[in-house]
């Protein structure tokens, strides 16, 4: 009896969930006006109101993660709520505690013939605290499809080819000797640097501009911000491992924010190594 009752409900849950046809979606997830993330969504309606799936980030990218999602729908009210919770598998080096999971609601009349999904999102750690929010921007698949037939055309292909980029922020971690040169619109910048781990007792010594501005300092979870401001071409923000913690390598993770810029990274460093984090301000071309 107990056998049957189990096969019964797997088997339910199997046509329910299995053979439903999921909702694709895709398109960006939108940080700030300079920073856009490839986004990919599947949705299962699995009953009258319940949502199960996943998303996919940064899609064939270096970072490229899938995370578990689970929300509602409701038709009444034209109204979809969802939330990634779990990672199914990462391409990143981060560890799980720097995930910032997306938290969105926003409406959909329409479940089958939904042709997009936008709205803003909250961000939150997989502890709950608050990370950065943001906007969604998907499209149906099936409609992404019919738009590449039609501007599947030589002509069409030249004129996309010539067209502008969206310029997009590195999350690569930065090591050994490495200088990453990140471009803002602020001159003025309010960086944080903390543990986002496990405290291990990582310490550094930390220079703008060649100045020491932080001596033998002990990473831990509270962040500790640090004003800079741009006064010439760029900033420079060197960190320095003084050892390697109780769980090498020495870590810090460092985030950037102004009204127009946000910059999330980690140094991945050695005893003895430094890695520099190099603003400089967006200016206009000057005219030839």
């Amino acid at each position: 009896m107990k056998f049957l009752q189990l096969f019964l409900f797997v088997f339910n849950f199997y046509f329910i969930y299995g053979q439903s046809i999921p909702k694709e979606f895709s398109g960006v997830v939108k940080i700030n006006d300079s920073l856009f993330i490839p986004y990919n969504l599947s949705l299962n309606r699995i009953n009258d109101t319940e949502i199960l799936g996943y998303s996919i980030t940064d899609k064939g990218g270096v970072h490229e993660t899938k995370s578990n999602v689970t929300g509602y729908f409701d038709e009444e009210k034209g109204v979809l709520k969802f939330n990634e919770f779990d990672i199914v598998y990462t391409k990143s080096p981060y560890d799980q505690f720097d995930f910032c999971f997306v938290h969105f609601e926003g409406s959909m009349k329409k479940f089958k013939s939904a042709k997009a999904l936008k709205g803003a999102f909250f961000g939150k750690y997989v502890n709950g605290a608050k990370c950065i929010d943001g906007e969604l921007l998907l499209v149906d698949e099936q409609k992404i499809e019919k738009i590449k037939k039609r501007f599947d055309k030589p002509k069409v292909r030249k004129l996309l080819e010539k067209s502008k980029k969206i310029d997009t922020v590195s999350l690569a971690p930065i090591t050994k000797n490495e200088t990453v040169n990140v471009f803002v619109k602020s001159s003025i910048l309010m960086v944080s640097i903390y543990d986002s781990g496990k405290e291990d007792n990582d310490q550094i010594d930390l220079y703008l501009d060649d100045k020491l501005i932080l001596n033998d300092y002990v990473i831990t979870r509270e962040k500790k911000q640090i004003p800079i401001q741009i006064t010439q071409k760029f900033a420079r923000l060197k960190v320095v491992a003084l050892n390697e913690g109780t769980s090498p390598p020495n870590t810090v993770k460092i985030e950037v924010h102004s009204p127009n810029d946000y910059i999330s990274t980690k140094t991945s460093l050695n005893k003895g190594e430094m890695a520099v984090l190099s603003f400089v301000k967006k200016g206009k071309r000057a005219n030839k």
